[in-house]
């Protein structure tokens, strides 16, 4: 058998070596080229140019598939450019790759909130509402006492029609801080919209009873009461509005109203210069006047007294936004 000289096996060797620092010169400087164009991706990513950002988040996977972070701003970038309601090919195709990409983006990262919030928001705005709620339920077990994560589900049931989960959602809410008031005005919000008058009234005034207990300082719990007995003023006025005379007769209708004008009132008595109690004030004089049509000429000189001296805080409102500006600008 031939032998190989020390000369021959040493050249070998050397040319092995060579190979291997060539071969990973080759993949260094391709990881470097994918690294490139993911910055750029997020450059114009953050500058809310989301198709330039999804031709350079698809250069670097292209050279890096490996490359983890680059699924995830790809797929949220599909989301920004696809546009709910359109039918059309091409958009049915971004929000195609937007859940694909997202999908191995949490493949690869199983325990990341933001793809998983990603996912549902993607699956929403493509009417898979069955997955988007498993999507929103899943992030839910991260963030169990974060008030916004219930806010997002019931948000999403309402979009739904899925009123009781709905309902529910804004409940849990306050259940983990029965003492904070905003939980009752969410929820109170979400009864106005559904007319639910009674319900909205009831979380207003547990909302003002929170504010009342609350130890904040006296201005701010001051103006914190003013706007909200303006808010329960607001509702007694619309359950007033919105509901026909055949359905509420005129003892019923005048009860409302005295409630609307105690709310109102106190919301003028916290902060007198607060301009739009005022005008509801005057609205409520419409509504006495549907209740007892026999005093329509006194009620309308009361409504136009109302409606004046809501035009006059306000002109007084505006000429001091408008003085403090100008304030700014001198300085």
């Amino acid at each position: 058998m031939k032998k190989i000289s020390s000369a021959t096996l040493i050249l070998f060797l050397a040319a092995c070596i060579l190979a291997g620092f060539t071969a990973c010169d080759k993949l260094k400087m391709t990881n470097l080229k994918a690294n490139k164009h993911f910055k750029t991706g997020n450059k114009f990513y953050t500058e809310e140019k989301y198709k330039k950002a999804i031709a350079e988040y698809e250069a670097a996977l292209q050279l890096n598939p490996e490359l983890k972070s680059a699924f995830y701003y790809l797929g949220s970038s599909y989301i920004m450019v696809y546009k709910p309601g359109d039918d059309s090919e091409k958009n049915k195709e971004y929000g195609a790759k937007a859940v694909e990409y997202l999908q191995k983006a949490l493949e690869m990262n199983p325990e990341n909130k933001d793809i998983i919030q990603a996912l549902g928001d993607i699956n929403d705005k493509l009417r898979n509402f069955a997955e988007a709620e498993k999507y929103y339920l899943q992030v839910q077990k991260f963030t169990p006492n974060d008030p916004a994560s219930y806010y997002n589900l019931a948000g999403f049931y309402n979009n739904n029609g899925k009123w009781e989960q709905s309902v529910e959602m804004y409940e849990k809410r306050i259940a983990l801080n029965p003492a904070d008031p905003e939980g009752y005005l969410y929820l109170a919000d979400f009864f106005q919209q559904k007319r639910k008058w009674d319900d909205a009234i009831k979380n207003h005034e547990l909302r003002l009873q929170k504010i009342s207990e609350t130890a904040l300082d006296e201005k701010e719990k001051t103006d914190l009461l003013s706007e909200g007995y303006y808010r329960l003023g607001v509702v007694l006025w619309n359950k007033g509005y919105q509901t026909p005379p055949d359905i509420m007769g005129p003892v019923e209708r005048l009860q409302v109203v005295e409630k609307g004008f105690e709310a109102l009132n106190k919301a003028t008595e916290l902060s007198p210069n607060f301009p739009d109690p005022w005008a509801y004030m005057g609205l409520l004089y419409k509504q006495k006047q549907i209740a007892e049509p026999l005093k329509v000429a006194e009620y309308e000189k009361q409504y136009k007294t109302m409606i004046d001296k809501f035009q006059e805080l306000r002109k007084r409102k505006l000429a001091s936004e408008q003085f403090l500006k100008e304030l700014a600008k001198e300085k």
